[in-house]
């Protein structure tokens, strides 16, 4: 069966980096925490996807991250945690390449959860 739109939901294993925290991080540190995030994906990927087959088309990706406390936070800022997501979905063979041609992001959407029970959402839909 072939979906138009597929939501993949999965427990933050940590805070999403900002930009500015992921350019101030060393480079270990900083794999490390994407790595916790990218097999957190594949676990959803995984759960999800073995009843369904996404079509080989370019997607727009909207990335949703929870955090349980309010802040002053910019959206635009949190691409660095959407990153390796994104190259992670390549590798799962969601998207062929994460380039224009195939995948468009969209500016990640914040949200606050003061139950501390942040889960991310990732939705691909198809360009149409």
């Amino acid at each position: 069966m072939a979906l138009s739109e597929l939501n993949l939901f999965f427990q933050q294993p940590s805070t999403p980096l900002s930009l500015n925290k992921h350019n101030s991080m060393h480079w270990a540190a900083r794999r490390r925490h994407n790595e916790d995030w990218r097999i957190a994906l594949r676990a959803a990927y995984i759960k999800v996807t073995s009843a369904f087959e996404f079509p080989v088309v370019p997607v727009n990706i909207e990335f949703t991250f929870t955090f349980p406390k309010n802040g002053r936070r910019d959206p635009h800022n949190y691409v660095a945690q959407a990153k390796p997501l994104v190259d992670e979905l390549v590798l799962l063979d969601l998207v062929p390449d994460d380039t224009a041609e195939w995948v468009s992001v969209a500016e990640p959407k914040l949200r606050i959860d003061k139950d501390n029970l942040c889960h991310v959402r990732i939705s691909l839909r198809e360009t149409k």
